[in-house]
């Protein structure tokens, strides 16, 4: 491979091919032309057509006689390069991450394992076992007092009903609740004369 740096003084386009004339200046003329493939230029400059006597560092090499530029990079350009940024070496692989993450087979045997692992932790499953008896003693409580009660008391527990009765609602400020009631009655105008 090899490394030069130089001025880009021209790009001539066609044939499915760019050449990049280069000023390198060099002893020699200093000229040096440099193909691109369509495809290529499109990797190396998707932002658009490079500017015009910037200066450049271009790597390149020759295999069988036919020369393949491998980048070009405009020193004029601001950019940071990735190594001194963490959050650009951290999403890096981001297009790969997603094959990863939608491997569902690999995701259930994953979460099989952790559901394994919690069953087998003996202080995990008896604080899970406790929780889950309370719920379920607290949901027949509540059954039974459903149960036993007559009119809004079959719909709601004691508890809930307590709520329903607290002395003021927590005011919200822009909003005036004393007249909430009043006002959610249907009423029946508009409908006079309507058949």
């Amino acid at each position: 491979m090899t490394t030069i740096i130089g001025n880009l003084v021209q790009v001539i386009r066609g044939n499915g091919l760019y050449m990049f004339a280069f000023d390198t200046h060099m002893a020699d003329g200093g000229m040096l032309m440099l193909p691109v493939t369509m495809e290529k230029y499109h990797t190396l400059f998707t932002a658009g057509e490079p500017p015009l006597n910037d200066q450049y560092e271009v790597t390149f090499e020759q295999l069988n006689g036919v020369t393949h530029v491998q980048s070009m990079f405009n020193l004029a350009a601001e950019v940071v390069p990735a190594e001194l940024v963490p959050t650009l070496t951290m999403t890096q692989d981001f297009d790969t991450m997603g094959e990863k993450f939608m491997d569902a087979q690999k995701q259930e045997a994953a979460l099989k394992e952790r559901l394994d692992s919690i069953r087998q932790n003996s202080t995990l499953m008896a604080d899970l076992d406790a929780a889950l008896q309370a719920e379920q003693a607290k949901r027949a409580a509540n059954i039974k007092e459903r149960q036993a009660g007559k009119g809004i008391e079959t719909l709601f527990t004691g508890e809930e009903i307590a709520n329903f009765n607290q002395p003021e609602a927590v005011p919200v400020p822009g909003f005036d609740l004393s007249n909430m009631a009043e006002d959610s009655k249907p009423t029946m105008t508009g409908l006079e004369g309507e058949d």
